[in-house]
């Protein structure tokens, strides 16, 4: 048995996002699973078009979907990247910002689930 060392717990979804930079590509995803400090996003052979505005730079994107039927954009930067297959990719995402009122509902919505 291993012991959970993450500082904030996780929760496993199935939720809708869109991954967009700053240059304007955007990418549909999905939620694979959600915490106050990141999430784990999967989606098609189209996340290769995310790139980082610089060669050797971390890739840092904005995220945009729903909770609690509030919106939540929030900009993170990803520290984890795998290859499911040749048309999915997963991305682990860790938050650099998010607005009072998105973390209010993330911190609302992961509570809800806990419980």
């Amino acid at each position: 048995m291993t012991t959970e060392r993450r500082i904030y717990p996780r929760i496993n979804t199935d939720i809708p996002a869109e991954l967009s930079t700053q240059d304007g590509v955007s990418v549909d995803v999905t939620l694979i699973n959600i915490s106050l400090a990141g999430m784990l996003v999967e989606g098609g052979k189209d996340m290769d078009q995310l790139k980082p505005p610089i060669v050797g730079a971390p890739l840092e994107i904005y995220v945009h979907f729903g909770l609690n039927n509030q919106p939540v954009h929030c900009l993170c930067r990803v520290v984890y990247n795998q290859r499911q297959s040749q048309h999915c990719m997963r991305y682990g995402l860790a938050i650099l910002s998010i607005d009072d009122q998105a973390a209010e509902s993330l911190q609302s919505f992961i509570k809800s689930k806990l419980n």
